[in-house]
């Protein structure tokens, strides 16, 4: 039977680790928070986007962004209006839009 201590330890090294992981995370995401621009790397681990999603997106210049040379770099604020440029409708909008639409050709 293994020694229960043993047990212990090695599960409070892989809290601590898990721990230290997540500290890591947060001190980047909070740097990059404080960043008016960034550079690749950072926009995909910020907003959780693959490299391949960007390149594709700044080839067909769908996505707002900046080159010096070969390095792409973004805008912080440009890149959370591009996200949050494409809002779905709730139902309430669509039918206040539908009313307005209704009422302006019955004028």
């Amino acid at each position: 039977m293994e020694n229960p201590f043993e047990i212990i330890i090695e599960k409070l090294t892989a809290i601590e680790t898990r721990i230290s992981s997540i500290e890591n995370r947060l001190l980047i995401s909070n740097a990059v928070l404080d960043l008016e621009v960034m550079s690749l790397n950072q926009l995909c681990n910020h907003y959780d986007l693959t490299k391949s999603f960007v390149y594709k997106k700044t080839h067909n210049r769908e996505i707002p962004h900046y080159k010096k040379g070969k390095r792409l770099v973004f805008k912080k604020d440009e890149i959370d209006a591009w996200l949050l440029k494409n809002k779905v409708k709730t139902m309430a909008d669509l039918q206040r839009e539908a009313t307005k639409y209704s009422i302006s050709k019955i004028k």
